[in-house]
């Protein structure tokens, strides 16, 4: 896609990036969608406006977070960032470094999405204390009244597979704790103390976390040094945003088993403090955060209604063809192709309907003909007995014309 097509379309303002709500001091309950805000935020301030949503069909690839432009849609962190790219004006934040610097960047970001997300998601889905007094309460703030009675189980059972093959998915308080003492004849039937081997495998299991997460932290923290943003350079780069939106979740959710965090904050303040300078950047102070689009009554609809995944229309076309008139052409024959097929369509139905309500009237009228009189037997009987009528006739005609023959004769 070529930069004069996505030029005529960024002084409209008509960029509208979904994401996750916010949860308490997070901008988004959502790594992929902070990571989206930030580089909006640093590539395109005060050209774009924040949609929350909880509802990830209404993006055309069912996941958030996703971007309407106008007629474009894209959605996934890596398809936005990729998008926001070529539209003129917008600040790239990697023009800076070279091709062995951007190609080592992908890498790491990649890298990164994989064990750091991993790492949050732990903490997110796996540790039950978080789960259930962080995770849980805020999807189910975030969702609808049908969708927050199965959607938080839903949404951690698709992270499941993914921990397990990590080696992340450490729920001792659901799988591995006793069962609850249960009562027999009336009386309770003797708890068993949690024997020695459970206790050794639930700090086994969490200091295998806490070695991954030194793990990850250690790569980034040599990376970063003594500077202030990764790669050295003075401005945040795409890596920076990234990594700063995973470190966002993990220190500002109040999480009651800080298993990852506390390793972030006690062995790792350069860290930390890297995440603050991206924040200090990108969202400065509240006047500069992006307008926030309300959701109307219409909105909560789509929860219940498996609507298509379509690009909503546009309130005024007249503007929108002042600032892109090619693109409104372009919509302008498609809905023309699109009411000429329902007309023909209607057309087509009503000539079947008139057609055979024909059909229906000239059967009715040619049987009501072959009907007999009220009383009188069927057309076909009718005939059958006059044809008989008429053979007994003749045969006492020829008995009368014998009988007088014989009379004659004597």
């Amino acid at each position: 896609m070529s930069d004069s097509k996505l030029s005529p379309l960024l002084g409209a303002r008509n960029i509208c990036l979904h994401i996750w709500p916010s949860h308490g001091d997070v901008v988004s309950f959502d790594v992929s969608s902070t990571a989206a805000l930030l580089y909006l935020q640093l590539t395109v301030p005060g050209h774009f406006s924040v949609t929350h949503c909880a509802n990830p069909d209404l993006s055309p690839s069912g996941q958030l977070p996703f971007l309407t432009h106008g007629l474009h849609h894209v959605s996934g962190l890596s398809a936005i960032i990729a998008y926001v790219r070529k539209l003129r004006n917008a600040h790239n934040l990697d023009g800076h470094l070279t091709s062995v610097q951007t190609a080592q960047l992908t890498a790491r970001i990649a890298h990164l999405e994989s064990s750091y997300g991993d790492l949050v998601n732990h903490m997110l889905y796996s540790l039950q204390e978080n789960w259930s007094s962080v995770t849980a309460p805020a999807l189910v703030s975030m969702l609808p009244v049908p969708q927050r009675y199965y959607v938080p189980s839903r949404v951690r059972k698709s992270h499941k597979p993914r921990l397990e093959a990590a080696g992340l998915w450490h729920v001792p308080e659901v799988e591995d704790e006793p069962e609850e003492p249960r009562r027999v004849l009336g009386r309770r039937k003797k708890q068993h103390a949690p024997n020695e081997a459970h206790k050794f495998k639930t700090a086994f299991e969490r200091e295998n976390v806490v070695e991954k997460a030194r793990a990850v932290f250690d790569v980034y923290d040599r990376l970063l040094g003594d500077h202030q943003f990764f790669t050295g350079s003075e401005t945040p780069t795409t890596l920076d945003v990234v990594f700063a939106a995973h470190t966002h979740l993990l220190l500002n959710l109040p999480f009651p088993d800080p298993l990852v965090s506390s390793v972030l904050t006690g062995s790792y303040p350069r860290l930390a403090a890297h995440h603050a300078a991206v924040l200090r950047i990108a969202l400065p102070d509240p006047a500069h955060f992006p307008p926030v689009v309300q959701k109307s009554w219409s909105y909560s609809l789509r929860y219940l209604i498996p609507w298509p995944r379509a690009p909503p229309r546009r309130k005024s076309p007249s503007t929108v063809l002042a600032n892109a008139p090619e693109v409104q052409k372009e919509e302008w024959r498609y809905r023309l192709w699109r009411w000429g097929f329902i007309g023909a369509s209607v057309l087509i139905a009503a000539a079947y309907i008139q057609f055979a309500a024909i059909t229906i009237v000239i059967q009715d009228g040619s049987a009501r003909a072959r009907l007999p009189l009220r009383g009188g037997p069927p057309p076909d009987d009718v005939e059958e007995a006059e044809a008989a009528e008429g053979e007994e006739e003749e045969e006492e005609g020829a008995e009368a014309e014998e009988t007088e023959e014989e009379e004659e004769a004597e």
